[in-house]
């Protein structure tokens, strides 16, 4: 096989993995259900899904263990699409488990620095077993930070970390997760540089694409909830968005109102990403932009797009039943629930 890509095997494949993606039919009926049993026996049914479902009753699932459940679905298609790869792609494409293998070390360190009990904390983890660069047993030992840090040591996990303070963590728990998450998106960037040269391109600016969102987020939700200064917020901004360089996110980060910052966002971005006052629906605004911006780029078919735009797909319809499970939980209207939806648009 060819050591970098078979566009054509891993093509097929997706053709038929797409087709395990909601239709826009069946996210019609999820909406009409009135409770949340309804949705789960639903999903044990349906192809994909029912692997990761089956044990669970409606009873027992929380939105943490669906939120478990579903991330443990994309890892195990991630894994799937490994398998089409080899070299420097199966490397690309690896770093995108990181993510989920950073939410476990999340889990683990908040609860050593809160003093909980970690015993049992394993049945929430979502990481690739195969995959995985952390020692777990090791961590699962440990019982303060600066011990959890040191069995984090050989991985890149611990250069991110190695800086930190219990009273860091107590403090700012958001300082642990921003530096992760430039570790991330930095490995994801990384990987990609080693791509032939259009595919080099393509990851870059759908990975770009991502980060200029989450930096509008992250920018936004630390002016108006997070008590830290314009510095720290710029420091903690992802590197190489696409509309978002260092000088856009230097005057976001700086904004004197949220009011200014909602101006300059979505004028950089050319994107209506707030309605109104509410920041309700920013998360849902900005799916439904990457949603759109996937599909666009998952038609070309002599390129990794379409492999990349399958996980970004597959990350939003995760979130789409995150937020119908809580709607339909809490008895939202229908037309409110719409609000929430990537899938169903009003």
């Amino acid at each position: 096989m060819n050591p970098f890509a078979s566009y054509r095997a891993i093509n097929t494949k997706l053709h038929a993995k797409k087709r395990t993606l909601l239709s826009k039919n069946e996210w019609g009926k999820l909406i009409q259900y009135q409770d949340v049993a309804q949705i789960i026996e639903f999903l044990k049914k349906r192809e994909g899904y029912k692997k990761q479902m089956v044990e669970y009753t409606s009873n027992e699932l929380h939105r943490s263990d669906l939120e478990m459940i579903l991330d443990k679905y994309c890892v195990q298609e991630i894994e799937e699409m490994l398998h089409y790869f080899s070299g420097d792609y199966k490397e690309f494409f690896k770093a995108f488990l990181i993510e989920y293998e950073i939410s476990d070390l999340d889990l683990i360190l908040r609860t050593i620095s809160r003093a909980d009990e970690v015993k049992g904390i394993e049945k929430f983890f979502v990481h690739s077993e195969r995959w995985k660069i952390a020692n777990y047993n090791k961590l699962l030992e440990c019982k303060t930070v600066p011990q959890f840090i040191e069995a984090l040591k050989g991985t890149h996990y611990y250069l991110a970390l190695k800086t930190m303070s219990s009273e860091d963590i107590v403090k700012r728990e958001f300082h642990m997760e921003m530096k992760l998450y430039v570790l991330f998106y930095n490995e994801l960037l990384k990987k990609a540089s080693r791509l032939k040269d259009k595919d080099k391109q393509i990851a870059t600016e759908m990975i770009g694409t991502k980060i200029d969102f989450i930096n509008a987020q992250w920018i936004y939700r630390a002016l108006k909830y997070y008590d830290i200064s314009p510095e720290e917020i710029l420091i903690y901004s992802l590197p190489n968005g696409n509309k978002l360089g260092y000088r856009k996110l230097k005057l976001l980060s700086y904004s004197k109102s949220i009011g200014e910052f909602k101006r300059l966002a979505e004028k950089y971005l050319g994107y209506r990403l707030f309605k109104g006052e509410s920041d309700i629906f920013v998360d849902c605004m900005t799916d439904r932009y990457l949603y759109k911006f996937a599909c666009h780029m998952d038609e070309d078919g002599e390129s990794i797009a379409s492999s990349i735009a399958y996980i970004m797909l597959l990350t939003i319809e995760m979130n789409d039943l995150i937020a119908l499970t809580e709607g339909v939980r809490y008895k939202l209207e229908e037309s409110h629930l719409r609000k929430y939806l990537v899938h169903i648009a009003d």
